[in-house]
């Protein structure tokens, strides 16, 4: 039998209310978040790796990103009580949550391409990509 210190038993009881309560505000972890999460988990450490290769690398610029997946994830939350209270289903939810996700692949190609796999990615899509970063370069001058 395995014994747990009372130091690992209240981590792993702190993980599991926490664990508990996310599956409770989104509405359960269904095939939708999980893959929300993976893409989000996907998004930060492609953008690490990239900022990194880039010697970009801030830890404000990785707050800042924390901070923004954060809010996504409450606006899921909010979504998904909103459906819960006004409608009984899960429609607004799955919009936001493919909405995000749609956003958070993109980011992610971005990165892969910051990073050096250009070559990986097909070029109408790089074309996109290069078209979206001079959007974004002369909309933050």
């Amino acid at each position: 039998m395995i014994e747990y210190t009372q130091v690992e038993l209240r981590i792993m009881a702190l993980f599991s209310a926490i664990g508990a309560a996310f599956s409770f505000l989104v509405g359960g972890v269904d095939k939708l978040v999980s893959a929300l999460l993976v893409f989000v988990v996907l998004d930060y450490v492609t953008g690490l790796i990239a900022a990194w290769k880039t010697a970009t690398l801030d830890s404000k610029k990785g707050f800042e990103g924390i901070k923004r997946k954060i809010v996504m994830l409450m606006i899921v939350i909010m979504a998904h009580w909103i459906d819960a209270c006004l409608f009984g289903i899960n429609t607004c939810r799955s919009m936001v949550i493919f909405a995000y996700m749609g956003n958070e692949g993109l980011s992610i190609l971005e990165n892969l391409d910051r990073i050096g796999y250009s070559e990986y990615i097909p070029s109408l899509v790089r074309e996109k990509l290069a078209q979206l970063r001079t959007e974004k370069e002369s909309l933050n001058k």
